[in-house]
């Protein structure tokens, strides 16, 4: 029982190191598209490199309060 304990904690801290790897990289990428839109940079530019959608990016620019540059 022991050893079965010890393979369910080591999988969870590995479950755990995923889901925060793949947390940060989302919060990197919100953060560069805001970056972007508040340098005025181009909707396109955005969608290109951060992979967001046109959809979410409208959402992001309402959130800071400033527009999307076409």
């Amino acid at each position: 029982m022991c050893n079965l304990s010890k393979a369910l904690v080591e999988q969870g801290i590995k479950q755990g190191i995923k889901q925060g790897i793949e947390l940060g990289k989302e919060e990197r990428t919100l953060s560069m598209a805001q970056m972007m839109i508040q340098e005025r940079e181009p909707v396109e530019k955005i969608e290109r490199y951060t992979g967001y959608a046109l959809e979410k990016l409208k959402e992001i620019s309402n959130g800071i309060g400033i527009p999307l540059m076409k």
